[in-house]
């Protein structure tokens, strides 16, 4: 299975919960954003694996970057995962849901286009999302849903460049 950079996709479910209103992203300091709409809290570093120097080009394959995110204790928080995706909406773009965590991330919280190409204007508050110009890597991270035809062998993955 191709590797991805898929470490700032680990996010939790927090326990408490926040009224909904107008979707909010809220930085909680050490690393942590927090979303209002989904109630999930996001690594800031996008590519935290690699920062972390944890791996070193920062790419993984979806196994690994699973047993990665269930094993990563940061901010106090032992509970982290992969975003779920909603493969009914693979793409979101228009009509971003919060079953789609990425997407919903992407075009309905940081208000992003998606028109192709040029779908990432907006990264918020997010370091190390988009690709570095020297070591060039698709914009690529892995979601937490596997894949419908062989769950055992494909997961489904979001695509900050175009959705």
């Amino acid at each position: 299975m191709k590797k991805l950079p898929a470490v700032w996709l680990v996010t939790f479910l927090l326990c408490c919960t926040v009224g909904i209103g107008h979707a909010t992203l809220i930085d909680r300091g050490g690393g942590m954003i927090y979303s209002t709409d989904l109630d999930v809290t996001w690594l800031q570093d996008a590519n935290y694996v690699r920062t972390s120097g944890y791996d070193s080009d920062g790419l993984m394959t979806w196994d690994e970057a699973s047993a990665w995110a269930a094993g990563l204790k940061f901010g106090g928080y032992d509970d982290w995962r992969l975003p779920t995706f909603d493969p009914a909406n693979p793409n979101a773009r228009t009509n971003p849901s919060p079953l789609h965590e990425m997407g919903y991330l992407s075009y309905g919280e940081l208000g992003n286009p998606g028109m192709g190409g040029a779908d990432l204007v907006n990264v918020g508050p997010f370091i190390n999302l988009l690709p570095d110009a020297a070591n060039y890597v698709e914009p690529w991270y892995w979601s937490g849903t596997q894949g419908s035809v062989n769950p055992a062998g494909t997961a489904w993955r979001f695509d900050f460049g175009c959705g």
